[in-house]
């Protein structure tokens, strides 16, 4: 009825003092149990034994050895051929019985406990009648005590469980995050970049003159590679991805929103744009969220409505950047049709947007093309 297996450990410390303190009740208990007991002196030592050593035991196996000390006191009991002493078992068992009492108490199951309990004060009623009661205070008093002990000793497992528990979150909480930053960062760079290969590498044929069929079959098998080198991005992205996002990214700033313009309209994208002046002396923080937006805007662009017109705004005003991308509908006999992306560029945008405190829609547009609008708080952290 005990959880020894449980506490199978014991400081080197704690061991050798209940070593020393149950050698010293043993050689008290055999040469001192003829002063207020009778009793064959070959038996003695085997009594002391049973009434002493269960000290030391009681460190793996607290019930076993209140178990043993209780039947040592009983049969104690009687013997006593001292009238005038105030137990009905020598002091050593008498020591040993409260020790093992308090490790039953303190690490025992709950039915070892109230049994433990009831035993030691059924075995106070076989004490002196004078003193019945001031020996059952006192057990009850010390089991009181104990009880606390116990309560306190689970307290401070439960803190280092609790502790151990918030750290493995903790840890996971920041891998999560991470991958899902990796993800991001992927989404944002590397399928924007492929997209782009798509577009152009479809686009080349009818920009270009002097396009053989050869060449135009050349321009056909890259499309296609790069297609499906984007549909594997993405699926990775999906491994990746977790379902909270983090505000982290990589040291790209406002300086590559101009660049980004750029290599969208040698894609052969349809492409207009006006940047306030002041962009360039945007924070890394605010031109790196507004970047990224602009990257999954466009490659939405070229991925959604091919052939169409993207008009691109970023204004600096009132503490706020606000970044607009408002592409029109597909043209007619567009060369790379729809896609479904399961709308996780969008929720990156905005959940990147509104980590830092800005505002982000992405709406369908009357004329059946789609706005996205990006507004962050100039200085945002």
């Amino acid at each position: 009825m005990d959880r020894a297996a449980a506490h199978a450990g014991v400081p080197p410390l704690i061991l050798f003092l209940v070593v020393v303190f149950t050698a010293i009740l043993f050689a008290v208990a055999w040469p001192t149990y003829f002063v207020t007991h009778s009793l064959h002196a070959a038996i003695v030592p085997l009594l002391a034994v049973v009434g002493t050593w269960p000290v030391l035991v009681s460190l793996w196996r607290p019930w076993p050895s209140w178990l043993a000390v209780a039947l040592a006191c009983l049969v104690s009991v009687p013997l006593r051929s001292e009238p005038g002493f105030m137990l009905g078992w020598p002091v050593p068992f008498h020591l040993a019985l409260a020790f093992t009492l308090a490790a039953v108490v303190v690490r025992g199951s709950r039915d070892a406990v109230a049994v433990a309990v009831a035993g030691t004060l059924a075995l106070m009623l076989f004490n002196p009648g004078e003193v019945v009661v001031g020996w059952i205070v006192g057990t009850l008093v010390w089991t009181v005590v104990c009880l606390l002990l116990r309560w306190l000793l689970a307290s401070r497992r439960d803190l280092r469980r609790e502790e151990t528990r918030t750290s493995e979150q903790s840890e996971m909480r920041v891998m999560a995050e991470e991958r899902n930053r990796l993800a991001r960062d992927l989404h944002d760079v590397v399928a924007h970049q492929m997209s782009m290969i798509v577009v152009q590498a479809q686009s080349a044929p009818y920009r270009l003159q002097g396009v053989t069929p050869a060449i135009h079959a050349e321009f056909d098998s890259l499309s296609d590679t790069a297609r499906e080198a984007l549909n594997q991005v993405r699926e990775l992205l999906g491994v990746l991805r977790s379902d909270a996002e983090s505000g982290a990214t990589t040291p790209v700033g406002s300086d590559q929103i101009g660049p980004t313009l750029q290599a969208a309209r040698r894609a052969g994208m349809d492409i207009t744009w006006t940047i306030d002046p002041a962009a360039g002396t945007l924070d890394d923080t605010t031109g790196i969220v507004l970047h990224r937006v602009l990257q999954e805007s466009l490659s939405n662009a070229s991925r959604h409505a091919p052939g169409g017109t993207v008009l691109v705004d970023l204004a600096l005003q009132d503490g706020w950047a606000t970044l607009t991308v408002d592409n029109g509908p597909a043209t007619a006999g567009a060369l790379v049709p729809p896609e479904h992306s399961g709308g996780a560029g969008i929720q990156g945008m905005s959940a990147r947007v509104r980590t830092v405190g800005g505002t982000f829609t992405a709406l369908p547009a009357a004329d059946g093309g789609f706005t996205v609008t990006a507004g962050v708080p100039l200085g945002a952290r």
